[in-house]
């Protein structure tokens, strides 16, 4: 099993750390073996491990201690965050390891220290993963009917050459950038690219994408000119907006106002509103409001309009319908940290979407200065309802034409779950293109939501967003042709509640659980390891 964040890199992350402290990377894993007093550094990622060293450097830790306790950390992370053992006996009782990690006897010996075993080293323990790779290469070539090898003569080795260069796909909006290796015999290999027009490679079929369908069609939505022209009320196209995006454009296009979204997120964007950003632990979608704030003000837009939100539209089985503290209250958050926003060009009034009179009223109040009666309002109010109601059944109703139509072509599909503002193409980093380029149709989990059963679960359903995840993961579970993958956020809490209660509602009926995290990191490298493997795994079944 990968970790869900990272696709390893220990071993990297040792050696480059023994280089900056002017060790090579022997003489401090010796060190590290024979530490008196090795230091706790928790079993964090390595990424955040910095921290922590420079922490137990200041209270006089050894480089001897620093080093077993860098081996300590990396064992109690692979034992109970990555493989999640409850108990030593769940790992056997013979046990092999294996990786380049594992030369490192400091790491072998805080392995066997921690579960109590001697374990067993081969001498070829950094190689197995390329020696596991050529035996299973050759078992398929020979399943296939190959006679021969397909590898290069060792003759045409002699003079083999190939030359690199990086350039930027403009085949879409997401401008991969690509690495291109041509070689010396007119062959080249392309990475770096999340679809196969990246690559060069002509799809024959289209490959299902409800991802694309959805983003397009909350675009289209944000395109349509208005009738008539109260004043202009500027929409940052982030967080909830792209679930009610068709609701509140509704709303104020029936009450004569024309809408103007911020626009499509890019790392412009981004770093457009970072000064503004009071928290660098809150997730990236939020992060990136502060750049689609700064847009709208450039716009010039009269007001810009962001509410308040406790509470989502109510899902059924749930014990409540919040929205995350993050979603709920972000716009009181942005107008006390950007000193261009005021009450005159910023709206934010507290609204219960559920609770129509209220919502009436609020918004009779927030538009007081436009004179607008409150039958006016009711009647926008009814309409926007609408709206909402028809976008989500077309979405509901286009999920299962792809469904109909990969099952037709005889395709696998992926449910690519997390939360509406999953869709955006900064968010997602076009993950979703990532695994139609493997032949998957893609649908998402509020469109098959309705189909499932809320199974019984361990925690508390409380969170709009999350109880739809779980009605999905329940409905996946009876379709032989499904698989759910999470996309989760770096700095979500509510996230580390919902991972383990999806997880066991595939796994305790035979599903493969595969979760992606993302942020502002747009390298996919781990994640399609973690797809592929997924496909792999899928393929076996």
């Amino acid at each position: 099993m990968l970790n869900e964040a990272c696709s390893s890199g220990c071993g990297s992350f040792i050696q480059t750390f023994a280089m900056a402290m002017g060790y090579d990377i022997a003489e401090f894993s010796q060190m590290g073996l024979f530490a008196e007093h090795p230091v706790e550094l928790g079993s964090r990622c390595t990424v955040f491990m910095n921290s922590s060293v420079k922490q137990a450097q200041k209270d006089g830790a050894t480089v001897e201690d620093i080093s077993a306790g860098l081996s300590s950390s990396i064992i109690k992370n692979a034992i109970y965050k990555v493989i999640r053992a409850r108990s030593v006996d769940e790992l056997g009782k013979n046990i092999v390891v294996q990786g380049g990690t594992f030369l490192n006897d400091a790491v072998l010996r805080c392995f066997e220290r921690e579960i109590g075993r001697n374990v067993i080293r081969p001498a070829i323990s950094g190689l197995m993963g390329a020696f596991g790779a050529a035996i299973y290469a050759k078992e398929q070539a020979a399943l296939s009917g190959q006679a021969e090898s397909g590898l290069i003569s060792p003759e045409n080795l002699e003079h083999f050459s190939y030359t690199s260069k990086n350039v930027r796909c403009g085949g879409c909006t997401a401008n991969c950038q690509l690495n291109i290796i041509k070689f010396s015999d007119g062959g080249r290999f392309v990475s770096g690219n999340r679809c196969e027009k990246g690559a060069g490679i002509k799809r024959e079929t289209e490959v299902p994408d409800l991802y694309a369908y959805k983003y397009e069609s909350l675009m289209q939505i944000a395109r349509k000119p208005a009738a008539a022209k109260r004043a202009t009320v500027g929409i940052p196209m982030v967080l909830s907006f792209y679930e009610q995006l068709p609701f509140w454009h509704t709303f104020f296009t029936k009450l004569g106002f024309a809408v103007e979204i911020s626009g499509e997120s890019d790392r412009k964007m981004y770093f457009k509103g970072q000064q503004t950003i009071p928290s660098d632990t809150v997730c990236y979608p939020a992060k990136l409001a502060h750049g689609h704030i700064e847009t709208l003000l450039e716009k010039g837009v009269d007001f810009i309009f962001w509410p308040c939100m406790t509470y989502n539209f109510a899902e059924p089985d749930t014990n409540n319908h919040f929205n995350c503290p993050v979603v709920a209250y972000y716009p009181e958050l942005m107008r006390a940290n950007h000193s261009g926003l005021n009450k005159d060009n910023f709206m934010y009034p507290y609204i219960d979407i559920n609770d129509k009179k209220q919502l009436i009223k609020s918004m009779k109040r927030a538009l007081e200065r436009f004179h607008i009666g409150g039958r006016m309002i009711a009647d926008a109010a009814e309409a926007a309802y609408q709206a909402h109601d028809d976008f989500r059944a077309g979405i509901q109703q286009k999920a299962q034409e792809i469904i109909t139509q990969a099952r037709a072509e005889g395709r696998k599909i992926i449910v690519l779950a997390g939360r509406p503002y999953h869709l955006d193409k900064e968010i997602n980093h076009g993950l979703h293109k990532l695994i139609t380029s493997l032949g998957l149709a893609v649908i998402t989990e509020e469109s098959v939501a309705p189909l499932g059963e809320m199974p019984d679960l361990h925690v508390y359903n409380q969170w709009t967003y999350h109880s739809r995840l779980y009605r999905a993961a329940q409905y996946v579970t009876t379709q032989p042709d499904m698989q759910m993958v999470q996309l989760v956020s770096f700095g979500c809490g509510i996230d580390a509640i919902t991972t383990a209660e999806v997880r066991s509602i595939l796994e305790s009926h035979g599903k493969l659980y595969t979760q992606l995290k993302i942020d502002e990191i747009n390298n996919l490298g781990a994640a399609k390891i973690r797809l592929r493997s997924l496909l792999a795994a899928m393929t076996k079944q």
